[in-house]
C-alpha cells in the first residue's frame, strides 16, 4: 500500500515537500548529514530514498550510496535526477533487506522511518546491515510539545491536504498527516532503537521540535 501511494505522487513529490516544510527541508537534511560525519567508510545505504534528495548531498561527500525504496517510480525519479556512478539504486523493503550482514558504512532515513509501520522488524534489518562501528541517522518529523502543537495539527488536517488535491492526490496528504501525529514520540522511538541492539540513540530536535534527527551507532 505504501509503495502504491509513492508511485502515485512522484510527479510532484519534490515541488510539494519544499512547499510544505517551506523549503526547511534543505537544511534538515544537511543537518542529518553532519551528524552522520565523520564517516568510517565509503559505503552508505539511503533508506527510503524516495526521489534521491539526501543521496545527493551524500554523494558530494564522495561516498557511495545504495538508494533503497519500496516504490519503483521514485526511484526513476532518483536516477534522472542523479546521473553519478556512485549512486546505485534497489527496489525493496526495509524489513527484509537483500543485503548481507554488515554491508554498510553508515544508514541515512529522511522522513521514511515513520511509514514502516512494524517499526522494530526495520530497526532490526538496519543493524543487521550496518558494520560495526558504524552510523544511522534518522530524520524525521515529529509533534511538538510547545503552543504551536495546536496550529500545526490544523495545518497538517485541513492545509496540507487540501493544497495537494489541486495537483496532486489528497488522500496521501491525509495519511502524510495521520502518520506524522502517530508516530512514535522522540524518547519512545530512541528506545525502539536501542531495543533493536544499538548501544547508544542521541537525538537532536530542529525547528522548534516539528522535526528531530536521531543517531545511533554499532558497537
Amino acid at each position: 500500500m505504501i509503495g502504491k501511494m509513492f508511485d502515485d505522487i512522484d510527479k510532484r513529490y519534490d515541488f510539494l515537500n519544499h512547499l510544505f516544510s517551506l523549503y526547511l527541508d534543505y537544511f534538515w537534511r544537511r543537518m542529518m548529514l553532519k551528524k552522520l560525519m565523520p564517516l568510517k567508510g565509503t559505503v552508505v545505504l539511503d533508506l527510503a530514498t524516495g526521489t534521491g534528495d539526501s543521496a545527493v548531498d551524500l554523494i558530494k561527500t564522495g561516498v557511495k550510496v545504495i538508494g533503497l525504496d519500496l516504490s519503483f517510480n521514485m526511484l526513476l525519479r532518483a536516477r534522472s535526477k542523479i546521473h553519478n556512478p556512485l549512486f546505485l539504486t534497489v527496489s525493496g523493503s526495509a524489513y527484509s533487506m537483500p543485503f548481507k550482514d554488515n554491508s554498510f558504512d553508515g544508514i541515512t532515513c529522511a522522513f521514511g522511518i515513520r511509514n514502516m509501520h512494524e517499526t522494530a522488524v526495520a530497526l532490526r534489518e538496519i543493524f543487521r546491515v550496518l558494520r560495526k562501528g558504524g552510523k544511522v541517522v534518522f530524520l524525521e518529523f515529529s509533534m511538538p510539545e510547545t503552543i504551536i502543537r495546536i496550529p500545526y495539527r490544523f495545518y497538517l488536517r485541513y492545509v496540507i491536504p487540501n493544497v495537494a488535491r489541486t495537483i496532486s492526490k489528497k488522500e496521501a496528504y491525509i495519511y502524510l498527516g495521520k502518520s506524522i501525529q502517530g508516530f512514535h514520540r522522540p524518547d519512545d522511538f530512541c528506545r525502539l532503537i536501542l531495543e533493536s541492539g544499538f548501544t547508544s540513540c542521541e537525538k537532536f530536535p530542529l525547528s522548534m521540535g516539528l522535526v528531530f534527527i536521531h543517531k545511533a551507532v554499532k558497537d
